[in-house]
């Protein structure tokens, strides 16, 4: 009997010793699943008495897996799970403490459907105006896996919009198109718009985006008094400018007669008025050969009878005379040459 007792008094210390172990390590508290745009983070707190050199273990598991470790024996208390799941699949996850060889037990999560509970981003808004309508312009959020139209098949856009400053009268727009215009505007009115996305078959409403505003333009109707302010003002800028082009014309026609004349001097002027001055006379000077005129001394000789006559030139006054004689018949030929070289040949 009293080995019976002391058996299982044994039982009960190891037991009680385990207890007392696993109590030693406080578990994670507040252990939720944090979802957006198709991420999976695991997020937890922990007492702040104890958290310090307390590292923590996260694992998660699905219908076709047993449980894995995404994140190990570390300090920080949120484990992403994004690259290990699927949008499609259903998971469970959960994470325990670890402290000086200790550890606590598992905290578990419920079942997380990643497509019905993820969080959805608001659409990205843009605007503009386009003869006096509103072309909206709506983009997708981007999500951690795939693309929206991937995971949800069917999408309807809710559009709000209304005059800015006057909430109130807010108007709403459902479609699919990510492109609509938004017509029956009032021009040069500042407009706001916002919108959101919808999935029916998850009755899923997403994010709702910040107010987009733009300024709308003209809807292309000309007021009678506009149309003939512009047909006086191009009739008065046609009067005035035509004698003006007239005149330009004209003058730029006569400075390019002057400067460009259609007279043609002769060739040989043209030579002339290029060449130095004096140049034909130089050259037939300088190919002409000199010409030596013939003479004879004349000696008159007084018979001694009668009158003395007058005493005779000296021979050498004659030469002086006939030398200049020949000077001044050598000037007329070269004023004879010099009016034959400038006639027209």
């Amino acid at each position: 009997m009293r080995s019976i007792f002391s058996s299982q008094g044994c039982f009960f210390s190891v037991l009680y010793s385990l207890s007392v172990v696993l109590a030693a390590v406080p578990e994670p508290e507040n252990v939720t699943v944090m979802s957006y745009n198709m991420g999976a983070v695991l997020e937890w707190d922990y007492p702040h008495n104890a958290s310090e050199g307390v590292r923590y273990t996260a694992e998660f598991k699905s219908h076709l897996l047993e449980y894995v470790a995404a994140c190990q024996s570390q300090q920080e208390r949120k484990c992403d799970f994004t690259n290990n799941t699927h949008y499609f699949g259903i998971y469970t996850f959960r994470v325990r403490a670890e402290l000086q060889g200790s550890t606590s037990s598992w905290v578990n999560t419920t079942e997380f459907f990643l497509d019905r509970q993820t969080i959805i981003g608001p659409p990205v808004v843009s605007l503009h105006s386009k003869a006096g309508d509103m072309e909206v312009n709506l983009q997708d959020p981007v999500l951690k896996m795939s693309t929206l139209k991937d995971v949800y098949t069917d999408i309807i856009y809710n559009l709000s919009y209304w005059k800015e400053g006057q909430e109130e009268t807010k108007k709403q727009k459902q479609t699919k198109q990510k492109l609509l215009l938004l017509s029956e505007l009032l021009p040069w009115t500042r407009y706001c718009v916002q919108a959101d996305i919808y999935i029916p078959g998850y009755s899923k409403l997403s994010e709702q985006s910040e107010p987009v505003c733009e300024t709308t333009t003209s809807n292309g109707t000309v007021k009678p008094w506009v149309v003939a302010v512009a047909l006086i003002s191009s009739f008065l800028v046609t009067t005035v400018s035509l004698p003006l082009l007239f005149l330009l014309g004209w003058y730029c026609y006569k400075g390019l007669r002057f400067l460009y004349p259609s007279a043609k001097l002769p060739e040989h002027f043209k030579q002339y008025l290029i060449e130095p001055y004096r140049s034909y006379i130089f050259l037939a000077m300088q190919n002409s050969a000199e010409e030596n005129e013939p003479y004879h001394a004349v000696v008159i000789v007084s018979d001694g009878s009668g009158e003395q006559a007058d005493a005779p030139a000296e021979p050498s006054e004659k030469l002086q005379a006939m030398e200049e004689n020949q000077v001044h018949s050598e000037e007329d030929k070269d004023e004879k040459d010099k009016d034959q070289l400038l006639q027209p040949s």
